[in-house]
């Protein structure tokens, strides 16, 4: 075990020192000890007894939050399903009403001291009950664990596959579906989720239902150094979805043909695939993360003041749209490599896609940024403008014909 490793040890066993002692004799350095130092087992303990949990930096939390907060309404309803220590918490809007599940006892203990204003519940989320009701999922849900659960609901119907009543599968795979099923339409999910899940097979069901419930809002590929100071350097994602309503249909793509600025194209038709996207999905934004501001130590290496690419990227969830409005959308990263559209959600082509080549020409200081066709590049629909300010219109007018916004 590195010194890294022993300190982050050394801080798990006294913060449960602390939790162990009566409410009335923790002090508040204690919290201010927990706050600092509780990590959880995530890269100290296999996964398989850790439950894949790798404690989110705050920094990135407090952007998910940065961004999120403009399109949230006053007093949102929260969900937090693997809420660890909190750092979700941490940043989160003080009028919101956060309902936080953690399935460890410790982590739930600590949480629930360093956020009294939360209801934090201890147990499964996977057999939380709400449905269509929260404003906003967020999180950092646990990866490539096997989980077996009961849904709450007998008849609901689940992407995992079911044995004697239960469900079964990846656990990153049974959180989002449960995000989805939580959020109410109009509301946003947003997690910090494994790359791997663009490609994997088992998340193909996974992939068709984010397809046909939700609008993609923005993919934020992240470097491996994000969580290197809890043990691992798996490359992962910022994923934000918006739930639709059941009166949002797949429909075709206005632009029908489209080529490459970077590699020979016969300006095939993206119709041979098959290409749906639900009304009103705008151009599918994409960035990628090349400083984290973590090295592959854990160290911090953005001094204190400094914008970090994270921080940089919260012009484009801002300023009403503008820096997305002017990017020109490229040709489909999915488009040619025999993945359906379905997995438009993710980028592909393993850093070669236009987008992203684009974007290392105009963006070469970091961070990328660029967006994916979808309906089309400006072309009409009944009526209907494929931009990105017209598909934010069209999004809300779907959602108030359902008496949902």
């Amino acid at each position: 075990m590195g010194k890294a490793d022993r300190r982050r040890w050394d801080g798990n066993v006294k913060s449960m020192e602390i939790i162990a002692k009566p409410r009335d004799q923790i002090t508040e350095d204690d919290l201010i000890f927990l706050r600092e130092n509780y990590t959880s087992a995530g890269g100290l303990l296999p996964n398989a007894y850790s439950g894949g949990a790798f404690f989110t930096p705050t920094h990135v939390a407090r952007f998910m939050w940065d961004a999120l907060k403009p399109l949230l309404p006053a007093k949102p309803r929260v969900l937090e399903p693997s809420v660890g220590a909190g750092v979700f918490l941490e940043h989160a809007p003080s009028d919101a009403k956060i309902t936080a599940l953690e399935l460890d006892k410790t982590s739930a203990k600590v949480t629930s001291l360093l956020y009294p204003e939360a209801a934090v519940v201890e147990g499964d989320a996977l057999t939380h009950d709400r449905r269509d009701y929260y404003d906003l999922v967020i999180g950092n849900p646990p990866y490539g664990v096997s989980v077996e659960f009961a849904p709450p609901f007998e008849l609901e119907e689940w992407t995992l596959s079911k044995s004697r009543g239960k469900r079964k599968g990846k656990s990153e795979v049974a959180f989002i579906e449960l995000a989805i099923k939580a959020v109410k339409p109009g509301g946003y999910v947003a997690f910090v989720l494994p790359t791997g899940l663009a490609f994997a097979n088992y998340a193909k069901k996974l992939r068709a239902y984010i397809h046909e419930t939700c609008w993609q809002v923005a993919t934020i590929l992240l470097p491996g150094e994000t969580f290197a100071a809890t043990g691992t350097t798996i490359a992962t994602q910022i994923m934000v979805i918006r739930k639709a309503p059941p009166n949002a249909k797949l429909i075709e793509p206005a632009t029908k043909k489209w080529g490459s600025n970077f590699r020979r194209s016969d300006f095939g038709d993206i119709a041979d695939y098959g290409a749906k996207f639900l009304e009103g999905q705008t151009p599918a934004y994409f960035a990628k993360i090349t400083d984290i501001g973590i090295d592959k130590h854990g160290k911090v290496t953005i001094p204190d003041g400094e914008e970090s690419q994270l921080d940089a990227l919260l012009e484009d969830f801002t300023d009403e749209g503008l820096v997305r409005e002017n990017l020109y959308p490229h040709i489909p990263s999915w488009h040619g490599i025999n993945k359906g559209n379905d997995a438009f959600f993710f980028s592909h082509g393993n850093g070669m896609c236009d987008g992203i080549r684009d974007a290392e020409y105009t963006y070469s200081d970091g961070p990328l940024r660029w967006q994916e066709l979808t309906l089309g590049a400006g072309e009409e629909i009944d009526g209907r403008g494929t931009w990105f300010d017209a598909c934010l219109e069209w999004q809300d007018d779907l959602l108030r014909e359902e008496g949902l916004s």
